[in-house]
């Protein structure tokens, strides 16, 4: 009997081990979800008519991070049908070694500050549309999805606005 009474014993502590285990388990810090940044005030510079050449416009807009870490706008992705098949780009206005303004791709993405923001506007940061298939009239929208370094993602709709209008 005696036996019987120890491996009862052993038993009951296994079990009492395995549940202290998944208890401990349970307690663990879940892992945090990545926090998507915020876009406001999102609009397109309106292409009344498409030109040889200057089939193309920007997208601007503020973007909010509320997270304790950067995080890099690091591409778009146009959903517009019909718009344009060429991917999109994060580009930015310099100035080039002879003084002239230039826009160019930013490598790495565009850095949105913890609890900061960034904003892109015609003469700085913007998304890049390339050969565009149609018009963008003043007043249309056009819609893409925002993608992050942390790996998120935001729908975002853009209104079409006359440039001559932009107050900076």
């Amino acid at each position: 009997m005696k036996n019987s009474t120890s491996a009862t014993k052993r038993g009951f502590s296994l079990v009492a081990v395995a549940i202290a285990a998944l208890a401990l388990v349970g307690c663990a810090p879940a892992t945090p979800e990545a926090v998507t940044p915020t876009a406001s005030d999102v609009w397109i510079k309106a292409v009344p008519e498409l030109m040889d050449g200057m089939a193309m416009t920007g997208v601007f807009m503020t973007l909010e991070n509320p997270s304790d870490e950067d995080i890099e706008l690091v591409g778009a992705t146009n959903t517009t049908e019909g718009l344009s098949e060429t991917p999109l780009e994060i580009h930015e206005v310099v100035k080039g070694d002879d003084g002239e303004m230039k826009m160019q791709m930013v490598e790495g993405g565009i850095v949105i500050p913890a609890k900061g923001s960034v904003t892109l506007k015609p003469g700085g940061y913007h998304v890049m549309y390339w050969d565009l298939l149609k018009p963008i009239p003043v007043g249309s929208h056009v819609t893409m999805t925002l993608e992050f370094s942390n790996g998120t993602t935001r729908d975002v709709d853009a209104v079409a606005r006359d440039i001559s209008t932009y107050a900076g």
